[in-house]
């Protein structure tokens, strides 16, 4: 067994061939260093992925491992690959020189792990003159043993779904809003498409306040509104990064659906007060459809048909203000199967060649 191996790469997304060569890195040396390689608006970040948002998923994958640390290298101000071999080699090797002092031993043997033939010549040299008194070896993997890469994976998630380590799948979950006036059904929706695709969904946390806080929905106050909606969206988030989520995930209303509810309840000032928060909310949320279900007409009583109108217009005006309406589909079929339907067909097309229910 060597000292340290060191594995590094974009990581956009890490997937089960990424990780077969860390297990390597972790088993024939002491220590392992993986190095999350990036930079602003490459590869990764233009799919969602940032270098700090990889970097804590690779944390997260390999948190509780006492034989790996993960380190990150932002490659932002450096010239881009093949312009900046120079300033790379040497901040690849400033990194791991820092963190070698953490280590509760001497490195006298350091192994990498490369992809790549063309990086082995530049290695070779930039190390050998960096480190004369380490054994430094540089080993070759194979790449094709899996045959998948990051850039199968980036166009087309869903169908390479399995490849990809658990905490980077929720950059690729199709998150799918479910909302509409009460008493349209959204909660059977969405329990129903969720055990359809075999996934999670999240429960509009209104009810749940409610509940904890003893209180009825009309002695909601701006406070109240404050705390459900931030407590909504952690709810949504939660789920997307469960590891029940399978591809897919349903949320059962979201932070704009409590906006719209503190809209009609608070007045003018303590709305205007509390609009921006809810705005930001909204703009972190990231939704690949939104359906709507559009309050039934009802004979029986006009209240109630009335109240769910003025809920429904002021969610279809708060998704056109928020730019959401290419996204929204609002299901009008006669009958609750009509628009399940209509529903599944929806997320089907979402999902594409990927779906495997």
């Amino acid at each position: 067994m060597r000292d340290l191996g060191i594995y590094f790469g974009t990581f956009a997304p890490c997937h089960v061939g990424h990780f077969e060569q860390i297990i390597r890195a972790k088993r024939e040396n002491r220590h392992a260093f993986v190095i999350v390689s990036g930079y602003v608006g490459d590869r990764g970040d233009n799919y969602g992925m940032t270098l700090d948002s990889r970097v804590k998923a690779m944390r997260q994958l390999l948190g509780p491992d006492d034989n790996a640390t993960v380190l990150k290298l932002d490659e932002t101000h450096i010239p881009r690959y093949p312009h900046g071999w120079e300033p790379w080699l040497t901040m690849l090797l400033d990194t791991i020189a820092d963190e070698m002092h953490e280590l509760p031993f001497g490195v006298g043997e350091m192994t990498f792990y490369v992809g790549e033939a063309e990086y082995i010549e530049p290695l070779e040299q930039f190390l050998f003159r960096k480190y004369p008194e380490i054994d430094v070896k540089i080993t070759m993997v194979d790449r094709k043993i899996l045959g998948i890469s990051g850039t199968n994976i980036r166009e087309a998630p869903i169908l390479n779904w399995d490849y990809v380590m658990r905490p980077f799948r929720k950059f690729f979950v199709q998150n799918v809003l479910v909302i509409g006036a009460p008493g349209t059904g959204k909660t059977s929706m969405v329990q129903d498409l969720a055990r359809r695709y075999s996934t999670s969904y999240s429960t509009e946390y209104t009810k749940a306040y409610c509940e904890e806080q003893h209180i009825t929905e009309d002695e909601l106050d701006v406070r109240d509104f404050h705390a459900i909606g931030i407590g909504q969206f952690e709810n949504n988030r939660r789920h997307i990064h469960s590891p029940g989520t399978r591809k897919v995930f349903f949320a059962d209303t979201d932070v704009l659906t409590t906006k719209v509810k503190m809209k009609m309840y608070a007045d003018g000032e303590e709305f205007n007060r509390l609009k921006s928060v809810f705005d930001y909310y909204i703009h972190l949320q990231h939704w690949s459809l939104i359906l709507v279900l559009p309050p039934e007409a009802s004979e029986d009583n006009q209240a109630v048909v009335s109240y769910g109108k003025t809920v429904h217009d002021l969610i279809i005006k708060e998704l056109e203000q928020q730019g959401l309406t290419p996204l929204t589909h609002i299901l009008e079929g006669a009958s609750y199967r009509d628009r399940y339907q209509d529903a599944h067909r929806l997320v089907d097309e979402i999902l594409k060649e990927g779906k495997d229910n």
